[in-house]
């Protein structure tokens, strides 16, 4: 069983890798992931709106890092707040952009680490989660 330790899964997150083996690219493009891992063929996609949890990894970490430059730039460089909402704004923009693949891999990240018995269940022959609920013969 591979290791999931919170650091290996943070760093796994951070490359943008599979959370299970670390091998497989979450990512064919900017916005596209992969259905599967290359490698271990973990379904990414858990269910229909499976991401949704990665949205609020995106809004805080984007509001904590906004809230903290202006603050700072504000009450310690006394820099005016018109001049700061303009950049901060276009930062909020930008930054949700690209921290959108970083927090979709911190959530599946997370939900390895905290469920892990979904992990360890789908190698990529089937959809386990149906099976497991039709009725048996």
């Amino acid at each position: 069983m591979p290791e999931r330790t919170p650091a290996t899964l943070w760093t796994r997150a951070m490359r943008l890798r599979c959370p299970r083996c670390g091998e497989g690219k979450l990512f064919a493009g900017w916005f596209d992931m992969h259905e599967r891992c290359s490698t271990c063929h973990l379904k990414y996609q858990r269910a229909p709106g499976y991401f949704l949890g990665s949205t609020y990894f995106n809004y805080g970490q984007t509001t904590a890092t906004m809230a903290a430059a202006y603050l700072i730039l504000h009450f310690g460089y006394d820099v005016p707040k018109n001049w700061i909402v303009p950049p901060l704004a276009t930062y909020c923009v930008l930054w949700t952009l690209f921290w959108f693949r970083y927090a979709r891999a911190l959530w599946l990240a997370f939900d390895c680490f905290f469920d892990p018995t979904d992990f360890e269940s789908d190698d990529g022959t089937g959809d386990e989660y149906h099976n497991s609920m039709s009725p048996q013969d």
